[in-house]
């Protein structure tokens, strides 16, 4: 099944983790824990969790009670700064064909994808993970 969108699934479990950790903010969370709740790979869990870490978005303890945790408030947390821990920096002006050169002198698309992608990055910019938190 194709979508106008496709999302990594590192980005997927990673928005995932962190929903649950926002929802769950006293609980400390261990990599199989997660991977077990969100039906994934403990070890791809785990690079997700690395970058996050990197990024500060998340912070590890280590030890027999260690686990992943927030490192901020999910009101301070954009969908943004988790896109681009895991992903790399977007832009909107990069062709979302993918390609470094294009055959044709006016966007095939008339240039739509590059307002989508926009119109994607001004909402995860503004929006906050809080925003998202589940209930149940």
């Amino acid at each position: 099944m194709a979508g106008c969108f496709h999302f990594s699934e590192a980005i997927s479990l990673a928005l995932h983790a962190m929903e649950l950790m926002a929802r769950e903010s006293d609980t400390v969370f261990t990599a199989k824990t997660l991977a077990e709740r969100l039906n994934a790979s403990e070890a791809h869990l785990a690079k997700v969790f690395q970058r996050l870490v990197k990024t500060d978005l998340v912070v590890s303890h280590r030890g027999p009670h260690g686990g992943f945790k927030l490192k901020k408030n999910p009101q301070d947390i954009s969908l943004l700064e988790i896109f681009n821990a895991i992903e790399g920096p977007m832009r909107p002006d990069v062709c979302p064909m993918i390609k470094d050169s294009c055959p044709f002198s006016k966007c095939i698309f008339s240039g739509i994808m590059f307002k989508f992608q926009k119109e994607f990055m001004d909402f995860i910019a503004k929006n906050k993970l809080s925003d998202f938190i589940l209930q149940g």
